[in-house]
């Protein structure tokens, strides 16, 4: 038994160099963003309508307060390391319909609801406008997203080795961007608006061991969801 214990302390001791050499050589360097993947796995603007802005004729025909139904899409991007799908928590759900409850006072809104219905799918459209017309909404707000993370190491870094280090040294930066776009249909006509494409960026330093990228995620989803209500809540006064 006395010589089995030193023997497992050195294998932990190789095990915990080994982890720390991982962290270091396996992202030593800013990589940046593939912006050009990000926007190509996102909807494109139809090319239906020559400015961005819902004209007179291209009106709903719908008087405020409208109904809207929000749709939350999920998607995969196999063989593509570069990206990732965003995960859509309640949360988020949750957050966006508080951005868009100002929209009630202002009688633009009377409802806001989020459409969860095994029917309808991303790509779909016409799926979801009928989930919305089952669900009683007039408009149905489509939300697609897609994500990416840029983890690297800074000068801190040489830190790490110490052990110590490998918890308190701010050593380990994880950028995040987070692109979503929303589509605005109506329910019973072909009315659309122009799709609005929003961004959320964030960036966390700390150690190698704490520094997590879905907190990082987190936060650039909330600045996206933020910004996109916005964007939606312009476009739903220029109906009024």
């Amino acid at each position: 038994m006395q010589q089995i214990a030193p023997l497992l302390s050195t294998q932990a001791f190789k095990a915990v160099w080994l982890l720390i050499g991982l962290l270091i050589t396996g992202c030593a360097s800013s990589q940046g963003f593939d912006r050009s993947a990000m926007v190509d796995a996102l909807p494109a603007n139809p090319t239906s309508f020559p400015d961005r802005r819902p004209t007179e004729n291209q009106a709903p025909r719908l008087s405020p307060p409208f109904r809207l139904g929000v749709f939350f899409t999920n998607q995969d991007f196999p063989g593509r390391q570069s990206i990732r799908n965003v995960e859509w928590l309640t949360t988020d759900r949750e957050r966006l319909l508080r951005e868009l409850e100002p929209l009630q006072s202002e009688h633009i809104l009377s409802n806001t609801q989020v459409l969860i219905d095994v029917t309808a799918h991303k790509g779909n459209t016409s799926g979801i406008r009928q989930a919305g017309s089952r669900h009683g909404a007039d408009l149905v707000l489509i939300i697609d997203g897609v994500a990416a993370v840029d983890r690297y190491h800074n000068s801190y870094a040489w830190l790490y080795p110490t052990l110590i280090g490998a918890y308190f040294a701010p050593g380990t930066e994880s950028a995040a961007l987070v692109m979503v776009t929303g589509r605005l249909w109506a329910v019973h006509s072909d009315w659309q608006a122009p799709i609005q494409t929003v961004e959320g960026v964030s960036k966390l330093v700390g150690s190698a061991v704490l520094v997590e990228d879905t907190a990082a995620l987190q936060q650039a989803k909330n600045q996206a969801l933020k910004a996109l209500a916005e964007r939606t809540a312009d476009q739903l006064r220029l109906l009024q």
